[in-house]
């Protein structure tokens, strides 16, 4: 009897941990759909081109302040962390209007103060010289 108990006991703790792995992973899908949606969103405001998002939350783990500061916003999914700031990489925010207006949507979108948000200029990519 004890025997049967202890396989039964052995079967739910089996199942119970494969689903969780299931759904975590179903979280970090939508997640993931989330913040594409995000950055396709914000690259359709006039004078953004492209933009990539990088998220920084609360890890109280690390014995190094600086390792896992920023982690890249496709592998952003930290369960019971919580978001304490962003960084955006962005063409066209070199304008202060445009930079302006990104921090004041993600602040609004994300429900973060504006001092958490750092915005910067991507790098201009393909020809470099304007002569040619």
């Amino acid at each position: 009897m004890i025997l049967v108990a202890a396989v039964i006991v052995f079967v739910i703790i089996f199942i119970n941990s494969s689903l969780g792995g299931i759904g975590g992973e179903k979280e970090q899908k939508k997640e993931s759909r989330e913040l594409a949606a995000l950055e396709e969103t914000l690259m359709q405001i006039e004078g953004i081109g492209d933009i990539q998002l990088y998220f920084h939350y609360k890890n109280g783990e690390s014995a190094d302040p600086l390792s896992d500061y920023f982690s890249p916003a496709t592998a952003s999914s930290k369960k019971g962390n919580d978001l304490q700031g962003i960084l955006v990489v962005a063409e066209g925010a070199g304008d202060l209007k445009i930079q302006s207006r990104l921090s004041s949507i993600l602040s609004t979108v994300l429900q973060l103060p504006e001092h958490r948000i750092v915005i910067v200029e991507m790098k201009k990519r393909g020809n470099t010289n304007e002569n040619e």
